[in-house]
């Protein structure tokens, strides 16, 4: 009877979370084409986001891009913006959220590769027919695929991976040109690194400089660096504290800076160069899937890329006039190697995972002394 009773009890739980989380989950179940997504964003009226205060510029961001959508479209979607954590505990939330059956705290998200490696693979994002949303063609970018494992995401922006600097204390011949640029001794003591070993786990990767140079180079950066800071934290660089930051998430933060006349510098480096993805993507329980899906698409138009730039300073080099794009060039004509992140390529390379937290555990003993 006991056992009855959980079989009964189980058969009528499930179906309430698969519908949450996996019931419009399928290609064949979301808007076919631009019409149709636009129709049904017209039956939603609340988007809910919640991300941080970095990403697409926080609740001003949100607030722009909706009005911009509401016009365009002639939808009517208010927005609730929520100040959240970083991507990786967003998509965390939400996978917990997704597990009880509950409805996303945000029904869009902002991600990168990792996180839409690890979205695909659990089921948390809806699989969508983006191609078919937007208004243009894209270039092509061999090895590349704008659209993430089975529809769950699509491209929309990239930064590139390089060494922040000080403008007004690092200058000329003293810029970095490659990574043995930054390990002279005049810079030991007076530049950071991340405590996640940001760049250099890609680096790692058999595609690019490979696990055993980059261990080695990460080893001899400890010892060089003075301290570990976040990316977004470019006072520390501003105010001296530290010249360089080896290596940074993106150039974005150093476009914006320079806007406002920050004495900051950026570096791409000679040996590869990363762009680091950003996918839009909507939550398999999102409460406004195609006002979501709808939101993604608008900065996919030449005036959201315009817009991505000049707030964010990251646009999708896959674009005819991608600054990033023309950045990416200058670099393949050096000679540098160069890759456009993705979570296909993250997945492809078998080590990412094993490789990043070896390279965080060699920068964070500089932490613990």
């Amino acid at each position: 009877m006991s056992n009855k009773f959980t079989l009964l009890k189980t058969i009528a739980v499930i179906p309430v979370t698969a519908m949450l989380a996996l019931g419009s989950a399928s290609a064949a179940d979301a808007p076919k084409d631009l019409k149709e997504l636009i129709a049904g964003a017209k039956k939603e009226s609340t988007l809910r986001i919640l991300w941080s205060a970095s990403s697409l510029n926080g609740s001003k961001g949100a607030k722009h891009i909706v009005a911009s959508m509401n016009k365009k479209y002639g939808t009517n979607i208010k927005v609730k913006f929520t100040p959240g954590p970083s991507m990786t505990r967003v998509i965390a939330k939400l996978t917990r959220e997704q597990k009880a059956g509950q409805k996303a705290s945000s029904d869009v998200v902002w991600n990168n590769s990792g996180g839409s490696l690890k979205g695909s693979k659990i089921g948390l994002f809806r699989e969508m027919n983006w191609m078919n949303y937007l208004g243009r063609p894209m270039l092509k970018e061999k090895g590349f695929d704008p659209i993430a494992p089975n529809g769950t995401g699509i491209a929309s922006a990239g930064t590139l991976v390089g060494v922040v600097y000080n403008s007004d204390m690092v200058k000329g011949a003293d810029i970095p040109k490659n990574l043995a640029d930054t390990l002279k001794p005049k810079w030991k003591g007076k530049i950071a690194s991340t405590p996640y070993a940001a760049g250099m786990r890609e680096f790692a990767m058999p595609d690019l400089l490979g696990t055993k140079t980059m261990t080695a180079y990460t080893h001899k950066l400890s010892d060089q660096i003075g301290g570990l800071m976040r990316c977004g934290s470019m006072n520390k660089i501003t105010s001296g504290e530290f010249l360089m930051l080896v290596l940074s998430c993106g150039d974005q933060y150093v476009n914006q800076a320079k806007r406002r006349g920050e004495p900051l510098g950026y570096a791409l480096m000679d040996e590869a160069v990363v762009s680091h993805t950003r996918y839009g993507s909507v939550p398999v329980h999102s409460q406004a899937p195609n006002a979501a899906a709808l939101f993604v698409v608008w900065l996919h138009t030449k005036e959201g890329q315009k817009w991505m730039w000049e707030k964010v300073g990251m646009d999708l080099p896959l674009y005819p006039e991608s600054h990033m794009r023309k950045k990416i060039l200058v670099q393949r004509a050096k000679g540098s190697k160069v890759v456009m992140n993705s979570p296909q390529w993250l997945g492809s390379q078998g080590s990412y995972v094993k490789t990043r937290k070896a390279l965080q555990k060699i920068l964070k003993k500089k932490k613990k002394k």
